[in-house]
């Protein structure tokens, strides 16, 4: 497969912000367009384990914080689709 000069270009841009090679860059991008296209994908990447005594932590801050806007649901998306 040839890339174009602008292609290779890019994902050697990509590659030097984040310490990837390009081929890196390139096959998780082709690898993330495929799960969204609904294309198998072998796990390259080790999978983490969830922490969920993290989570239960992050979930009680988060629910410990005061509610700042006071609109109902509705009214919140009401004025974000512009229909209030």
């Amino acid at each position: 497969m040839t890339l174009s000069p602008e292609t290779e270009q890019l994902a050697r841009l990509v590659g030097a912000q984040t310490g990837k090679t390009p081929d890196e860059v390139v096959r998780e991008a082709v690898e993330a367009q495929a799960r969204v296209a609904g294309v198998a994908v072998a796990d390259t990447a080790e999978r983490k384990t969830i922490d969920l005594d993290r989570v239960r932590a992050i979930t009680r801050r988060v629910a410990s914080r005061p509610l700042i806007d006071r609109r109902t649901p509705r009214d919140i998306r009401d004025d974000a689709w512009g229909r209030g």
